[in-house]
């Protein structure tokens, strides 16, 4: 049996599906499973497929679905069709440096009592040009689930993406599958069951390059909507994890914060001229908050962005 699984759902993706497949054949790490999926793609990446499946034929699994499933449900079909204790998720946009599976093997067997674990990124855009980042992530390399309800209160979704995650299978048997009712926050609730089941771990080292495009932006403002209804209620679940010291300040960050958030993505939606996702966020928002209440935050939190005062009153005020 190999030690990690690489799985890899592929929908319309032949633009850089070679270049994120090639990657992983090139691991320093032979000791892995690579399986594809391809989602009833309508663009050139089942032939891209076949010819790297003929160049591979031993190393790789290939699955097509007759119509589109969706991400998780794809994901669910690769997961029951591997076979090894870790499953690496994969992205067709990205790229892996040569020694991420072998950092993610090392890491886990480190840590064996993790349910998964995720990794630093580099970023970069469409020419693969590396996108310089400031961020200093402190994050301790194992998160108990206090800690994740914390972060996720304060950033959303922990691991950001899916590309840099690292499933323990025996964890998965315990809590279950992506939830294949989810379009688009399905991995946010999977990474809220998994650290209910046990901590997740952090692996600081930058082991693949996440890319930028244009293509992803205007997806995502098309999605906004139905995002944010997808998260509300796995954020109400986190607060519910927070000890009891850090809830009432948890809610204020939430109010103040991500609802604030909401408020101004449901603008951005209204300059934008999308009147059918404005209205069920707006409706979203109203069923939460009062949406006059959430109005006077925004334009307070606005006045501080304006001022340079939105850091200060965030982790200052809003914790204490």
């Amino acid at each position: 049996m190999n030690k990690i699984s690489v799985i890899l759902p592929v929908y319309n993706g032949s633009k850089y599906l070679e270049q994120s497949i090639i990657s992983v054949m090139e691991q320093d790490c032979k000791d892995y499973e690579f399986l594809i999926c391809d989602d009833a793609s309508k663009d050139s990446s089942l032939e891209i497929l076949e010819k790297i499946r003929n160049k591979y034929p031993d190393q790789i699994k290939l699955f097509f679905n007759d119509v589109n499933l969706g991400l998780f449900k794809t994901l669910n079909k690769l997961i029951f069709n591997s076979s090894s204790p870790l499953i690496h998720l994969w992205a067709q946009d990205d790229v892996m440096m040569s020694n991420c599976l072998s950092e993610c093997i090392k890491f886990h067997e480190k840590f064996p009592e993790i349910s998964m674990s995720y990794h630093g990124v580099e970023y970069i855009d469409e020419l693969s040009n590396i996108i310089k980042s400031d961020k200093i992530d402190r994050t301790p390399e194992i998160i108990p689930s206090w800690l994740y309800a914390r972060i996720s209160i304060k950033w959303g979704c922990i691991a950001g993406n899916i590309a840099n995650v690292t499933l323990s299978r025996t964890s998965l048997q315990k809590t279950g599958l992506f939830d294949e009712s989810l379009l688009l926050s399905g991995d946010f609730k999977l990474w809220t069951k998994l650290v209910s089941d046990a901590p997740i771990g952090r692996i600081s080292k930058k082991l693949i390059f996440l890319r930028n495009h244009r293509e992803q932006l205007s997806k995502k403002s098309k999605k906004i909507a139905l995002r944010i209804q997808e998260d509300l209620p796995i954020q109400k679940e986190i607060l519910e994890m927070l000890n009891p010291d850090d809830k009432k300040s948890g809610k204020r960050f939430f109010k103040w914060k991500t609802q604030t958030a909401y408020f101004n993505d449901m603008l951005f939606l209204l300059s934008l001229r999308e009147y059918p996702d404005f209205k069920i966020l707006m409706a979203t928002l109203k069923n939460e908050t009062n949406i006059n209440i959430l109005f006077l935050r925004w334009l307070v939190i606005r006045f501080l962005r304006i001022t340079k005062l939105d850091s200060w009153f965030y982790h200052k005020v809003l914790q204490n």
